[in-house]
């Protein structure tokens, strides 16, 4: 696969020679991406254009690219959203391990995620997941909401997905998953745990509570501990 970039619009075909933006040049020379090499140039969605690196930095725009294509299996994360700089380290997380969509919680026990979620906040998830999905070759970004879901919300958004509840007490991930055919959606508490309504509520909506170890790991450890054990299973089938 290429090495790509995401940008927010792409240049015009046959360009010869094209100023990227300030922070995908300095990304370019950051990777020592040598004079002559292509590079594809990505949109949000779709298609997009195949660029060479010319002498000066810029590019010259060649033809036109089909956006790469990796497997990744069909799970969402949902999740209580921990304090401060956590959050972004469960975003950078759960989009390294392929997230399909990212939906931010707010629970009875939440800490944090009481309030709308700030404009400046979601911008630098995104932020943050392009440059994960650069690094780590993950040609499509996750869906990243910017506004706080109930768990009634959330049980009719993803009613044609199986809900899989976290929960050390329950029956392993593996066995949850063993059976299922269903696009995936786990879900995270608050570190304080649901409560017994939340849990009663998910469960009507056919939700099953599903283990990934006995200790309690921090929301940012858990959801993406989850993913990695949910997509393994999947692709090991």
């Amino acid at each position: 696969m290429s090495r790509f970039f995401f940008v927010d619009e792409l240049p015009d075909l046959g360009e010869k020679s094209w100023q990227p933006p300030l922070e995908l040049a300095r990304h370019i020379r950051a990777l020592r991406i040598s004079i002559g090499s292509e590079v594809v140039l990505l949109p949000q969605i779709g298609g997009g254009v195949v660029a060479q690196l010319l002498e000066n930095g810029n590019l010259f725009v060649k033809s036109q690219a089909n956006r790469p294509e990796i497997d990744l299996p069909d799970i969402s994360l949902a999740s209580a959203w921990p304090k401060g700089s956590r959050g972004d380290d469960l975003i950078r997380r759960a989009t390294e391990l392929g997230a399909l969509r990212i939906v931010p919680l707010t629970c009875e026990r939440s800490v944090t995620g009481k309030n709308d979620l700030s404009s400046s906040k979601v911008s630098r998830w995104h932020k943050i997941s392009k440059e994960v999905c650069q690094q780590c070759r993950r040609p499509d970004l996750p869906i990243i909401d910017g506004d706080l879901m109930s768990l009634k919300q959330l049980a009719t958004e993803f009613k044609n997905h199986q809900l899989i509840c976290l929960s050390p007490s329950a029956l392993p991930l593996q066995q949850t998953l063993a059976n299922n055919s269903k696009p995936i959606l786990l879900i995270v508490g608050p570190e304080g745990g649901l409560s017994t309504d939340e849990e009663n509520l998910l469960k009507q909506h056919g939700a099953v509570l599903a283990s990934i170890g006995p200790t309690i790991l921090r929301i940012e450890a858990a959801g993406p501990s989850a993913i990695a054990i949910a997509s393994h299973c999947l692709q090991s089938k």
